[in-house]
């Protein structure tokens, strides 16, 4: 009996391209997309933040904010990196657009693992700008270094990431859930929502122990 060889890579299998780069593509992408929005007022902050002062270096208040919103793009896309690692691929709880395409053949899984790389990618970008705006601020003498203030920003980051996901793909798009086919579907998603917000208040909590003159 001969066996044939079905390959699943997306770009010689047209079942996979099909259940792709159909009428709904450009629409989630977009709503995956949606997370890089938050870029904008991080960066915002970080560069008004270093705007020249008048007086010189010495004299200028120590800056939280330019740590804060590094910490937090990296926060941001570690969160990222730890859902899609430990909760997609490693316990497989949940995929991409698990709820909406159910990864129960080799054709389905491999659509949801595709939705999952774009996914990764988004967070990817977090932590690339993160990573940049840590090396562009490693000279300057006016910043507030503090252990306290970037563990705080990266717990706050990992929580605003949860709640985006929460929000957006648990519930107002309804992608996924925590964990698929169990009877507590409900439970995993709000359970995840206030875990969220403990975090992002955990870590407020700890940044804002933090002081110095200028504030943030």
């Amino acid at each position: 009996m001969e066996h044939q060889l079905v390959l699943l890579c997306v770009s010689c299998n047209r079942k996979i391209q099909a259940g792709i780069f159909n009428d709904d593509f450009t629409s989630i992408l977009f709503k995956i997309l949606l997370l890089l929005f938050l870029l904008l007022p991080l960066l915002i902050t970080y560069y008004r933040s270093l705007a020249t002062s008048a007086g010189s270096v010495n004299q200028t208040p120590a800056k939280k904010a330019p740590v804060v919103v590094f910490s937090l793009c990296l926060g941001i896309g570690m969160g990222g990196f730890i859902d899609g690692i430990v909760l997609h691929q490693i316990l497989q709880w949940h995929q991409m657009l698990s709820n909406q395409i159910i990864p129960n053949t080799f054709e389905t899984k491999s659509i949801n693992m595709f939705w999952d790389g774009i996914f990764e990618a988004v967070t990817w970008v977090f932590t690339f700008i993160g990573i940049l705006l840590l090396w562009q601020s490693r000279r300057r003498p006016d910043l507030h270094l503090s252990n306290l203030l970037f563990t705080g920003g990266l717990i706050a980051g990992w929580g605003i990431f949860n709640l985006m996901d929460s929000i957006f793909n648990h519930y107002l798009f309804r992608f996924h859930n925590v964990r698929e086919n169990v009877a507590e579907v409900a439970a995993w998603n709000l359970g995840f929502l206030i875990l969220s917000l403990a975090m992002i208040l955990l870590g407020g909590l700890m940044m804002k122990q933090v002081r110095n003159q200028s504030g943030i």
